[in-house]
């Protein structure tokens, strides 16, 4: 007999009661994950949150749309799934391993009772605890084991589904006021816990849906996940979309070149300023006896003779960008259907290949120049406020023509998404932990591809760890940080996890940045201005921490990156 007949209607969750909470969740994060993104410990431009779970969401959805089938179980493992791949940041992928900790438990069921969601949730809150290398209470991991205690607690007592999902609403919320006093930085700046909010939302969205039927969800303006793409959609002006644009090409330098300059001597002090007049998207990446150059000129020959005077040449490549992207536009014009563009950039030289191939996220026109004239074999578009998900580094390891992958993350948002892509690939993928941007240039120069991969982690951790790094931004929203009054759209000098300078001048924040991370010890200072900056005023302030540190070698270097105004290595 089957169970639904003995028991009262809506008793069972079926497929579609699955589908409408989805549906529900996602449309509930369509409408609050702003409110989310808001709630940011630092008032800087990094909160994406709510962004992030939202589109997490968003991926699950095009799963279980798509099911045509009469299982629960099989659906629930579908919506995981797909999560997972489309997870971004760590409150992305915390919610998918919540979304597969429930598939966990809804294995092999047609149709789900009260009490085997009960037991589905205490799964959940299971595998969001393994997915966090050191588990903090006053997060996301609080919230969520509080509603499983409410959610057994309310089954115990003989609650249908609808009437168990809202006790453990209840007790969220409860939760989610209590992560204020648990953390002090959640006290100082006065808000809750992003994630457990998040994670109210998600289960506020599921029951408004057991409300409502499937027809009236799916016609409530719930946005498509391409569309609700914030990064889609950003206004930033560098890479870091979800496509690639063609790279514009002026007709003025139509020639990329490159070239590795070997000198005896190591002195490429004025070699940047030589070629500076020469053609743009200038780079100059200098280690000891060793210099990369990238330059985008009309005159390749030009280049080769001033560079020759600084040493033997060796790597010559001079590629023909207009005729590249014309040959790119053929391509995509030949194409009939519309299909996303994967967010990488593979390393089109002629480098010789390691034992592993390097992956880095990178965001700025001048930071993806760098990277590849490093080595790096593929570049990820990602960074601050645009994580990319667990799919595109799955892709680009997948990409590599090595057996063993190499990801430098670049960002503590995305390292966790990172860590993910292991047990999906039949390659070997080690993660590299690097924070930052500079991290990351620090641990690939000390990678070196003759070397086995078992040498070169340590060293290329030991790499990321000898530097320091300053970033420099802007105040999103007034606040009061250890004591000190912060104004919406003041910048932000800051350091480690802590702002060490703020003011309404640009250069004085920077310098007084300089001042906290430039030790005597320090021989090595790499400046790197964004898109908004011009290289003469940047120029102003190299020359300025010139003055107060003139045993230091500073190196000036356009990085093109959104966000941050300035971006300081130092070693």
């Amino acid at each position: 007999m089957d169970r639904k007949s003995i028991v009262k209607p809506g008793y069972f969750l079926s497929v579609n009661d699955f589908k409408k909470m989805i549906l529900g969740a996602s449309y509930f994060f369509e409408k609050e994950k702003e409110k989310i993104d808001a709630l940011n410990v630092f008032p800087v431009p990094d909160g994406d949150t709510g962004t992030n779970m939202s589109m997490t969401l968003s991926a699950a959805i095009k799963g279980s749309m798509s099911y045509q089938g009469n299982s629960v179980g099989e659906l629930s493992e579908i919506v995981a799934s797909h999560a997972l791949m489309g997870a971004r940041g760590n409150s992305g992928v915390i919610l998918s391993q919540i979304l597969r900790g429930i598939a966990h438990g809804l294995q092999r069921k047609d149709t789900v009772s009260p009490g085997e969601f009960s037991k589905a949730f205490q799964y959940a809150v299971v595998y969001a605890y393994k997915a966090v290398s050191t588990p903090v209470e006053g997060t996301i991991l609080t919230v969520a084991r509080e509603m499983a205690r409410a959610i057994r607690s309310a089954v115990k007592q003989g609650d249908n589904m609808q009437k168990s999902m809202e006790e453990a609403v209840k007790s969220g919320k409860a939760a989610l006021e209590k992560t204020t006093d648990m953390l002090p930085v959640l006290k100082e700046a006065g808000v809750v816990d992003a994630g457990g909010l998040g994670l109210l939302v998600f289960l506020e969205g599921c029951l408004y849906a057991t409300k409502k039927s499937l027809g009236d969800l799916l016609d409530q303006n719930i946005k498509k996940p391409a569309e609700s793409d914030s990064i889609v959609n950003s206004n930033f002006t560098g890479p870091g979309k979800t496509h690639i644009a063609p790279e514009k090409i002026s007709l003025l330098y139509p020639y990329c070149t490159e070239v590795l300059i070997k000198s005896k001597t190591g002195d490429f002090a004025s070699l940047e300023e030589d070629l500076y007049p020469h053609g743009d998207s200038l780079i100059v990446a200098a280690d000891k006896n060793l210099a990369k150059v990238h330059i985008h000129t009309a005159f390749p020959g030009l280049i080769l003779e001033i560079a020759i005077n600084y040493g033997s040449l060796h790597n010559i490549k001079v590629d023909n960008m207009t005729e590249q992207v014309e040959e790119q536009e053929k391509k995509l014009a030949s194409n009939k259907e519309t299909v996303e563009t994967p967010l990488i950039l593979p390393n089109t030289g002629f480098q010789e290949k390691g034992e592993a191939g390097v992956i880095s996220v990178s965001f700025g026109e001048g930071f993806r120049e760098i990277f590849l004239s490093l080595g790096t074999d593929e570049i990820v578009f990602g960074g601050q406020t645009m994580n990319p998900k667990v799919e595109d580094l799955l892709n680009a390891v997948n990409n590599l023509p090595q057996e063993t992958a190499i990801i430098l993350p670049n960002n503590k948002n995305i390292i966790m998404v990172a860590e993910q892509v292991k047990p999906l690939s039949d390659k070997h993928v080690e993660v590299v932990k690097t924070r930052t941007l500079a991290e990351g240039l620090a641990a690939l120069l000390a990678y070196n591809l003759h070397q086995p991969v078992e040498e070169n982690i340590p060293a290329m951790i030991e790499g990321m760890e000898k530097v320091k790094t300053g970033l420099v931004t802007y105040a999103t929203r007034d606040s009061i940080i250890k004591g000190s009054e912060i104004k919406a759209g003041q910048y932000l000098g800051l350091y480690g996890e802590e702002i060490v300078s703020a003011g309404e001048s640009l250069n004085q924040v920077a310098l007084k940045l300089t001042e906290e991370i430039i030790a005597e010890n320090n021989d090595i200072a790499s400046i790197f201005y964004g898109h908004d900056i011009a290289r003469s005023e940047a120029s102003v302030l190299a020359r300025a921490i010139a003055e107060k540190n003139p045993d230091l070698e500073i190196e000036l270097q356009y990085g093109g990156q959104p966000i941050y105004y300035y971006i300081f290595s130092v070693e």
